[in-house]
């Protein structure tokens, strides 16, 4: 063969090995830049979980607090999950989320947090209330501010509504003043789903009766009213003593009866549809509360509302406790578990002691 035609061959060999290269190359990139664990929907593609959001309320002089919050959610958990975030501030308080914060929290979060705003609807003092009665109160030590106050009242009654949670089948509110101690192994919401459960939570605390003495009575009245909506099986007995006739009869003071405990819904996994009927049972019982005025009157906590309100309406197997989260809100007692080889907590203590209060009560 001549000496011609074999660099010819060569040529033609080495064009063609050329190709392939730059195909699987080609290919290579591709794979590699849409798996990437930076991408923030390649656990969706991938590993698609159920169709929930993780909620927060940022205030102004929380903004730090918030972005640590954040960076505990997504090391423990949440880069691997990659649920989205809805962060809320009440209107007058947006000016507070500089584009400096903005840009920190996108970072933390690969760019999956959306800011909603409150309207005044859900945040303000309704115009109904006797303005002069609520400044009287004010003035009580210990009752708590008005912003609290409007805290409160928006996530006993509100938030659920917002349109940013609208696409959303299941939220997972948690606060800004918060701390996961431990790796999370699982889907918490998956988990919540395969239990056949509605409301995830992991602490039982109590609140006191001097800034909420009228909250059991209203309560009380209310479930008198509305029989028929409540179903026998509901698990009375979590909040109040006695279950067999409290609720069934118009009461003029029931806190001598109500047990206090609440579900510490600064964690709370929850079905949204549970809510969303106009017609749904806690619907009708926010509604009526929000009328008598107690968050402003007094300070009706959010906790106690949506204790008292789960209680007529879910079934003891419909609410479970996570044991193993190791978590922890404002510095309070937690749950550290016996193995800590991914855990930075130490064995202080256990949650409240009648934290499983929900799954035995009569």
């Amino acid at each position: 063969m001549a000496l011609s035609s074999i660099f010819a061959t060569a040529r033609v060999r080495n064009r063609i090995l050329a190709f392939f290269c730059l195909v699987f190359f080609a290919l290579a990139y591709l794979l590699f830049t849409h798996t990437s664990i930076s991408s923030p929907f390649s656990f969706v593609k991938s590993n698609p979980h159920p169709n929930g959001v993780i909620l927060m309320l940022v205030a102004p002089n929380r903004l730090i607090q918030t972005t640590k919050a954040l960076m505990s959610v997504e090391d423990r958990f949440n880069r691997r999950l990659k649920y989205s975030y809805v962060l809320f501030t009440s209107e007058d308080e947006v000016p507070a989320l500089t584009d400096e914060i903005k840009a920190k929290i996108h970072y933390i979060t690969e760019g999956r947090a959306i800011f909603a705003t409150t309207k005044k609807k859900s945040w303000g003092i309704p115009t109904h209330l006797d303005m002069a009665r609520v400044n009287a109160s004010l003035q009580i030590s210990g009752l708590f501010t008005l912003g609290y106050r409007s805290m409160c009242r928006f996530y006993s009654g509100f938030f659920w509504r917002h349109p940013a949670l609208a696409p959303y089948d299941w939220f997972w509110r948690l606060d800004t003043d918060i701390v996961f101690h431990c790796e999370i192994p699982y889907d918490p919401i998956q988990k919540l789903i395969e239990s056949n459960a509605l409301y995830g939570f992991v602490q039982v605390s109590g609140d006191t009766n001097f800034v909420q003495p009228s909250l059991a009575s209203n309560v009380s009245y209310f479930m008198s009213q509305n029989r028929d909506l409540i179903s026998q099986d509901a698990n009375h007995g979590f909040v109040w003593n006695d279950a067999a006739s409290v609720g069934f009869q118009t009461c003029t003071n029931n806190i001598t009866k109500s047990k206090r405990f609440d579900f510490s819904n600064d964690f709370t996994l929850k079905s949204i549809n549970q809510n969303r009927s106009h017609d749904s049972l806690y619907t009708k019982l926010f509604e009526y509360l929000d009328k008598a005025g107690g968050f402003f009157y007094e300070r009706w906590g959010d906790a106690p509302v949506h204790s008292f309100g789960l209680a007529m309406s879910l079934r003891k197997y419909q609410a479970l406790q996570f044991h193993d989260m190791e978590y922890q809100h404002q510095g309070w007692p937690y749950e550290c578990p016996q193995e800590l080889d991914q855990c930075i907590c130490e064995r202080e203590g256990v949650a409240a002691s009648m934290s499983s209060t929900f799954l035995v009560a009569a």
